[in-house]
């Protein structure tokens, strides 16, 4: 087995440092024996999107075979990823195609279940001949925040002390990065405190609601925000999200001081 590894690590090495065409020349003069392998070696990581593009692990021979050859694909038990949570397989086996040096492994990361500090798929394979196959995947949650731009905005209002006038109103509103994952919005009423009935009679203005929030994986949230007479909260039972397949936000605000309140849907311009 020692010797199969040091043969193993030398083919290697001469793959890695060869171009494409001498990669080709080096599998197909290669006389030593067959070792099935993961060929981006012992561990890898997979950062899952929204988009939720699956990971491609690629599995090598050192020599071909005039038949395919079909391995067992096993999920280790001291693997913390959860299957249906964390990934999902598409299929227990996988194949090298006969007169073929690699074959490939899918592995489909469920955006959802994964955590932003990840979990660990750790696979091996089983099948004929020596194989020096264990691969350590990290399935890592990446999100990834680009709110900023200009939005048309139509709010519902909940209630406010001019309804039933004013229900709704729709206006163009620009969301503006301050940081990474955190915006800033002048108006977050959508327009009934800047230009809107709040105007005259309580002289409300462009600068007496700003909001800034932070946006986690699709999750709005702001903290120690407020408008001229009190915080103001999330609506109690709600989430303000974002769509990712749209880019639509949904943002539900609640203002504390006085009980004014509406939902708040961005569409990108």
């Amino acid at each position: 087995m020692k010797k199969i590894i040091f043969l193993l690590a030398i083919t290697l090495g001469m793959f890695s440092c060869e171009e494409d065409g001498a990669l080709d020349n080096e599998v197909d003069n290669y006389s030593g024996p067959d070792v099935t392998y993961f060929t981006d070696g012992a561990s890898g990581s997979y950062f899952v999107t929204p988009a939720e593009e699956p990971a491609t692990i690629q599995i090598g021979s050192t020599t071909t075979s005039a038949s395919d050859r079909t391995f067992t694909v096993v999920v280790d038990a001291a693997s913390t990823a959860t299957s249906g949570v964390d990934y999902s397989l598409a299929t227990t086996s996988v194949t090298i195609p006969a007169n073929e040096y690699f074959a490939e492994i899918n592995v489909q990361g469920i955006f959802a279940g994964v955590t932003p500090e990840g979990t660990n798929l750790l696979l091996s394979l089983e099948g004929n001949g020596p194989i020096e196959a264990t691969y350590d995947l990290s399935i890592i949650q990446l999100c990834e925040s680009d709110l900023a731009g200009m939005y048309s905005v139509t709010t519902t209002y909940g209630y406010h002390d001019f309804l039933p006038t004013f229900s709704t109103n729709t206006q163009d509103v620009e969301i503006v990065e301050v940081d990474d994952a955190t915006y800033f919005i002048q108006d977050f009423s959508g327009g009934l405190y800047d230009g809107g009935p709040y105007s005259a009679p309580y002289g409300t203005g462009p600068d007496s609601f700003d909001v800034t929030f932070t946006e986690n994986c699709g999750t709005i949230a702001w903290e120690n925000q407020s408008d001229p007479w009190g915080t103001v909260v999330q609506q109690p039972g709600t989430t303000s999200t974002v769509d990712f397949d749209s880019g639509v936000i949904t943002i539900s605000w609640f203002c504390n001081g006085y009980g004014e309140n509406g939902v708040s849907v961005y569409t990108p311009l």
